[in-house]
């Protein structure tokens, strides 16, 4: 995947900002946290969120360590539903699950303990 900046919506930087002050966790980690839960749903989320007003990620900041294995477990997922079929559409695969599961995180969270909740 080339790409290197990842934009999120204005929506998901607001929930964000709500959920690091709920848990004092990072944006980036909870955007993790919140990507996983989306790749967790059985339905496909909608490729067209708007990013237009929202904040970055640098990619590295956001995947960290774990780039590879994500950038996999898209391509996967993606492909096997016919949702990826070019470099273009896995960009737009990627931020739609990571806006989507970002609304995920900000509905199931209130405070840090429950995070371990997602676990089960």
């Amino acid at each position: 995947m080339q790409l290197n900046r990842i934009h999120i919506s204005e929506d998901s930087r607001n929930k964000l900002r709500i959920l690091k002050g709920r848990t004092g966790l990072l944006p980036n980690v909870l955007s993790r946290i919140g990507l996983m839960l989306s790749l967790a749903e059985e339905n496909e989320p909608e490729l067209d969120a708007d990013t237009s007003d929202g904040s970055e990620f640098n990619r590295y900041t956001l995947m960290g360590e774990w780039d590879p294995l994500i950038v996999a477990l898209l391509e996967e997922r993606g492909t096997a539903n016919g949702m990826c079929e070019n470099n273009d559409t896995l960009v737009k695969y990627f931020r739609a699950h990571l806006n989507r599961g970002v609304r995920l995180l900000y509905a199931r969270v209130k405070r840090l303990g429950e995070i371990v909740n997602l676990l089960s």
